[in-house]
């Protein structure tokens, strides 16, 4: 049987760019907790924690 290696490809790279936006946000927030700035830590938390829920769900 021959499988479409380009479907797996897409399937492979979305999950990486989202592991990527999920890093990207996760230290974002630790990088604004750290340089004190909780109002920005706060909000980017909330993106990262809706990002996540809405990955969940789908």
């Amino acid at each position: 049987m021959i499988r479409d290696s380009s479907t797996e490809d897409n399937t492979r790279d979305i999950t990486n760019f989202e592991e990527n936006i999920t890093n990207i946000l996760d230290r974002a927030v630790k990088l604004f907790r750290r340089t004190d700035l909780p109002e920005l830590a706060d909000k980017w938390d909330k993106i990262l924690n809706t990002y996540r829920s809405k990955k969940k769900n789908t």
